[in-house]
């Protein structure tokens, strides 16, 4: 994930530990790490997760020829503006649209051939995202319907769809990752060693993503396509009412 900037950020492990809510004997140290994976996964499945999952559906309608460019092109950008409102900090805002486009980025360099039908659909989303982030950074509010803000959980799901990866892997792999950033981040903290990180990874937290990959909520992702619809305005009650479909 060097790539796209993986180990920017520690989702709050530093504050969780700094806060004390972490107490200081090495077997208290792992069975509180293995909870804030299991709670950081748990919110990333739910609040993320179900965006990747309609960037992936949209994406691959259009690969299928079920949809015109331009239109999966816009709808994918009011899945953007959605995700956008929901991130409240701005940091966490500036770190997604990073990582966002610098996968766009790593697919056209080092992935697409001149043959692929998904070339053209993300040369226009790099282009429409350097439009949008370029706005954003100048101070605006609100952006075209040709304009995205680039937010990882987008670009993730059309990158795995035009990669031809299923959606079950893309929702495996992305669990996985997000747990070998905190344990990456509890090794730079030095509350776990990386001989216990790398244990801890490949068995326990193996079992954690498993359970996380079975939650991931369809509903909600068929929501969030619904809600692209053009035309369709979206609402608060838009965004309260996933978490209805969320399986608890």
């Amino acid at each position: 994930m060097a790539e796209s900037g993986g180990f920017i950020a520690s989702m709050g492990l530093e504050s969780f530990y700094s806060h004390g809510f972490m107490t200081q004997t090495p077997q208290n140290l792992v069975a509180s790490t293995i909870d804030f994976v299991e709670y950081t996964l748990a919110n990333y499945t739910h609040s993320v997760l179900p965006y990747m999952l309609a960037a992936y559906d949209l994406t691959h309608m259009h690969l299928n020829a079920d949809m015109p460019m331009n239109e999966c092109l816009e709808r994918l950008a009011v899945l953007d503006w959605h995700h956008h409102t929901l991130l409240l900090n701005h940091v966490a805002r500036r770190a997604s649209m990073i990582q966002g486009m610098a996968l766009l980025s790593l697919y056209m360099r080092s992935f697409v051939t001149e043959q692929d039908r998904s070339k053209n659909l993300m040369e226009e989303l790099r282009l429409r995202i350097r439009r949008g982030g370029a706005k954003l950074n100048n101070g605006a509010l609100a952006l075209t319907p040709s304009e995205l803000a680039g937010h990882l959980p987008i670009c993730t799901g059309a990158f795995s769809c035009c990669l031809g990866l299923s959606k079950e892997s893309m929702l495996r792999l992305n669990l996985f990752l997000q747990a070998r950033n905190i344990m990456s981040c509890s090794i730079r903290l030095n509350t776990l060693g990386p001989y216990k990180a790398h244990q801890l990874l490949g068995q326990q937290l193996r079992q954690v993503v498993e359970q996380s990959v079975e939650r991931v909520s369809q509903s909600a992702a068929d929501k969030l396509v619904a809600v692209s619809m053009p035309g369709r305005s979206v609402s608060p009650t838009d965004v309260l009412c996933l978490d209805d479909v969320a399986p608890r």
